[in-house]
Order: structure tokens, then C-alpha cells, then sequence
């Protein structure tokens, strides 16, 4: 039995949950014999990338300065389906295409917010839901497979389902972007200790948290096995640090929305766009 430890940055950390899930074999039913979806966000794009060459069109996303959409439209998939070896984007019609899988099909997503007990969440700033809106009745009722694809820098105090009722994008009052709510994601979550275990066998554990001059997001991680799968990981997390440092979504998509921007009509209680109910703007 062998133990190594290693800490890994936010950015790794989403290149590693897709490097495994890409090469454990888990996708191969899927890709061989069924048809995947897979759903916009970093860790997603990081995947399909991997598999298809094709990056994600990223919507919503958290910056430095709050919850924003991009900037500008793009060309870019959000919804990716892949059947018998080729790809087309479904943005528009991802609900529909969803009501047709079943049993031997795949839905892969990633997610803003994770609990211990096993729920996900995705923010929502549009009305609706917007596309992820129109799947989730879907995701509930025809039986295909969901993965839920996300770090466990996500996880949040407490049970998430007890959220749901009390962060609302129309209750709010004042929002660095747009005011959100958060929408459930019912399917296997998929962080970097259920990635390693399916990737090499191995038992893997995250101990420690956070970090300093540019690691402060990061991760430490133990992982824990035969020595030749150990060492497996290991040449893994090489691979991982030695990864360009690109776009992990479609490049049209990366940057983030500044007001006026194509985006504002739907968002609420903005303070960049002057739509926030309470503390006026107090620059001078």
C-alpha cells in the first residue's frame, strides 16, 4: 500500500475531474452505443474539449466582481449532443432533445454549489431557468443517466435543498450582476476524490482547503492504493500541471458582461446596470 499527497488549484482541479472521467472508461456505453449531452461549464468544456475538440459556450459565471454573464454573443454550443461519433449544437432545443433519451443515454453537467448529502445546485439568473430550465422535467421523469461534474471547492454548509426557497433572483434587492436562484441538479456527483477512484482504483481523499500567492483556491488531496496505481495518479498530476494555460470554455465566451451588454434585459437588481432597490450608487 502506498499514500502520496498533492495540492492542485481550482483551474487543475477541473482538468483533472475531466482527464479522468475522459480516460476511466465510465463514457464509453455512451459514446459507443448512445448519445451524451453535455451542458456548458468549465469543467464540462474541459471535457469536451478532451473528447470531441470542441470547447462550451460558458454562460454564467462567477468573477471577481460577482455573478456575470459573457460579454457578447457567440457561436459557441452550450448544449453539445454527441451521437455515433459526431457532434451538433442544440441550444434552443436541448428539453426537447432531453424528452427522447432514456435508460442508455447521458446527461453531463456541471454545478455551482454541492452539499454533503450528496445535492447539486446550478445558479440561475434568467427567467425560468433559461435552457437548463427547459430540461429539468426531463431530468426528472425518462431515466437517463445524469453526471454531475463539479469540484468539491463547491460544497457548501448545511443541507442545499433548504436553499431553494430562500435565495430567489426576484427577492433580491441588490446584486454585484445579476440576482440569482439556485435550481437542483438530481445525478451522480462527480468531484476530484469519486474522479481519481473511478480513474485508478484508488481511495483518495481531500483534507485540506484554500491556499496563498495564487493557490487560494486550491485543494489538497490523498490518494491511497497499490503502488503502481498511485503512481498512476501521480503521472496524472503531472500531466495536469503541465497543461497550457488556455480558455477552458469557447474563447467568444470567456469574457465577462459590463454594462450595457447584450445580456441586461433579463437580469435583475444589477448594480453595474443601475437596477439595484437599495444602495443607490455612491460614486461620484
Amino acid at each position: 500500500m502506498s499514500t502520496a499527497q498533492f495540492t492542485l488549484s481550482g483551474r487543475e482541479n477541473r482538468e483533472l475531474i475531466a482527464l479522468c472521467l475522459a480516460e476511466s472508461g465510465v463514457l464509453d456505453p455512451y459514446l459507443k452505443g448512445g448519445r451524451i449531452l453535455f451542458k456548458g461549464s468549465a469543467t464540462v468544456s474541459c471535457l469536451t474539449r478532451r473528447l470531441t475538440g470542441v470547447p462550451l459556450r460558458i454562460c454564467g459565471r462567477i468573477t471577481a466582481n460577482g455573478m456575470k454573464g459573457p460579454l457578447r454573443p457567440s457561436e459557441g454550443a452550450h448544449f453539445l449532443l454527441y451521437q455515433g461519433g459526431e457532434v451538433s449544437k442544440v441550444d434552443g432545443s436541448a428539453g426537447e432533445v432531453l424528452k427522447t433519451f432514456g435508460p442508455g443515454d447521458l446527461f453531463v453537467t456541471g454545478a455551482n454549489a454541492l452539499d454533503a448529502f450528496g445535492h447539486a445546485a446550478l445558479l440561475i439568473g434568467s427567467p425560468g431557468g433559461g435552457g437548463y430550465g427547459e430540461c429539468m422535467g426531463a431530468l426528472y421523469t425518462e431515466g437517463f443517466r445524469t453526471l454531475i461534474l463539479s469540484s468539491a471547492a463547491k460544497l457548501i454548509p448545511g443541507d442545499l435543498t433548504r436553499l431553494y426557497s430562500q435565495v430567489s433572483r426576484r427577492s433580491c434587492d441588490f446584486s454585484c450582476g445579476m440576482a440569482c436562484s439556485l435550481a437542483p441538479v438530481p445525478g451522480e456527483v462527480i468531484t476530484e476524490t469519486q474522479a481519481l477512484a473511478l480513474f485508478a482504483g484508488v481511495e483518495a481523499l481531500i483534507f485540506a482547503r484554500g491556499g496563498h500567492t495564487g493557490a487560494e483556491d486550491a485543494l489538497a488531496i490523498q490518494v491511497s492504493g497499490e503502488r503502481d496505481r498511485v503512481e498512476k495518479v501521480l503521472d496524472l498530476m503531472e500531466r495536469v500541471k503541465s497543461l497550457p494555460d488556455t480558455p477552458m470554455g469557447e474563447e467568444d465566451s470567456e469574457a465577462e458582461c459590463s454594462f450595457p451588454c447584450f445580456g441586461c434585459g433579463p437580469h435583475l437588481s444589477c448594480r453595474y446596470a443601475g437596477k439595484q432597490k437599495i444602495y443607490p450608487d455612491k460614486k461620484e
